[in-house]
């Protein structure tokens, strides 16, 4: 019996909570004043996209120094070249250029400067004295 008086309660308690907020749910429908507005509002033309300008890609700086630390070159397969102690063709801010090379002398492809320098084996060059150097564009 106190089962059903607590569910009694719950149930007048949830039909009173629903009557007093019923006004502040608003409507589905609208009235023909407020249907008019929404319909003129949906006939005006689109807002327009705004498009990007072409963004260039970041090319990073080269490091200040760049060293052609050795290579090994077989007969049967491309050299290894390592340059500022690895062997990674594309670094940040050059790419080494193995189809290029030629004899013991590696072309290095300075991205941001959009340069080529040749170096041999145990040569070091100073990235901000390009001008200085000899061996660019062969």
């Amino acid at each position: 019996m106190t089962k059903s008086i607590v569910l009694s309660i719950l149930i007048g308690a949830l039909n009173f909570y629903q009557c007093a907020f019923a006004g502040t749910l608003g409507r589905l429908f609208t009235t023909p004043e407020e249907r008019a507005a929404l319909n003129a509002e949906r006939s005006k033309p689109p807002i327009p996209i705004v498009t990007k300008t072409k963004i260039e890609k970041y090319t990073p700086p080269p490091p200040l120094h760049i060293t052609f630390n050795g290579f090994v070159k077989r007969n049967n397969s491309s050299p290894i070249v390592w340059i500022n102690e690895s062997n990674e063709l594309e670094q940040e801010g050059f790419i080494v250029e193995l189809d290029k090379m030629t004899g013991i002398t590696v072309p290095i492809y300075l991205s941001k400067a959009k340069r080529r320098i040749w170096l041999k084996p145990g040569q070091t060059i100073n990235t901000l004295e390009l001008d200085s150097f000899e061996l660019i564009e062969r």
